[in-house]
């Protein structure tokens, strides 16, 4: 057990440390004003450390990538299509009902050709600057230990907990609104890992989230949205939510709550 606590705070640790550098960069090339391409290698250099840090930390405790809930690369690519459906295919039935029934007012700023293109550079960007390395480092790395000493639903609450903590050490707790988010939405990603027991559905639905979250942001200036908050509550997070965890508890049946499981 204390070993196993020393390779999660050392991994926990180490990722604050790169997300603070990554942030340090961040500043210093890109400042106030927004760069696509500039976000983008920012990004890239984030999946980079990520993954040196985890197979540096791999190698050192004798494992092998397959017990961060990876799989066959074919595998692994349905797993990620499957997490990015189940938020997309909800959140379009959701964002429908807000606005047939007038929660929410959407004014698009821009082309659609033009909004294609930054909805595929940002849904990129989003891929290896949050949604991959923070799920191979929390439902991936922190999870596998935690599930070795705790059954799923201990590791679930516990890998929510250091997410959360891992957020207010990077300054992503800024804000009640974060503070009221970032926990949930842990669970809800470890949920779908505990289910599906692959950290790419949790991947594929955090990089769906993400970037329709941040596309409609003021930031990229191609929406003005009137009822935001409704939007991102019902739509965004609760339809999701609750579809998902459903599906997949049908298409993994066989999954227990109760278990742990050995690292060897």
């Amino acid at each position: 057990m204390r070993d196993i606590i020393i390779r999660i705070v050392t991994v926990l640790i180490l990722g604050v440390i790169i997300w603070n550098f990554i942030s340090y960069l961040s500043d210093a090339f890109m400042g106030q004003e927004y760069s696509p391409l500039s976000h983008f290698i920012i990004a890239l250099i984030t999946t980079v450390l990520t993954v040196t840090l985890l197979q540096v930390v791999l190698k050192t405790d004798k494992n092998s990538w397959s017990q961060l809930g990876q799989s066959t690369f074919k595998t692994n690519i349905f797993s990620f299509l499957l997490g990015f459906f189940l938020w997309t295919i909800p959140a379009f039935i959701g964002l429908f009902i807000c606005l047939m029934l007038g929660w929410v007012e959407i004014q698009v700023n821009t082309d659609l050709n033009y909004l294609l293109l930054s909805i595929l550079i940002l849904f990129i960007t989003v891929f290896f600057i949050e949604a991959l390395p923070e799920e191979l480092i929390f439902r991936g790395y922190i999870y596998r230990y935690l599930n070795a000493l705790s059954p799923h639903w201990g590791a679930v609450i516990l890998q929510a907990l250091l997410f959360s903590l891992f957020a207010y050490f990077i300054g992503a707790m800024y804000a009640i609104e974060q503070l009221q988010f970032i926990p949930g939405f842990a669970i809800i990603l470890g949920v779908f890992r505990a289910i599906s027991g692959s950290v790419w559905i949790s991947i594929g639905f955090h990089v769906a989230i993400m970037t329709a979250t941040q596309i409609l942001g003021p930031i990229h200036g191609h929406f003005d949205v009137s009822g935001i908050f409704t939007l991102q509550l019902f739509a965004f997070i609760l339809l999701p939510s609750v579809i998902g965890a459903t599906i997949l508890s049908i298409v993994y049946p066989n999954y227990n709550w109760n278990k742990k499981v050995p690292l060897n």
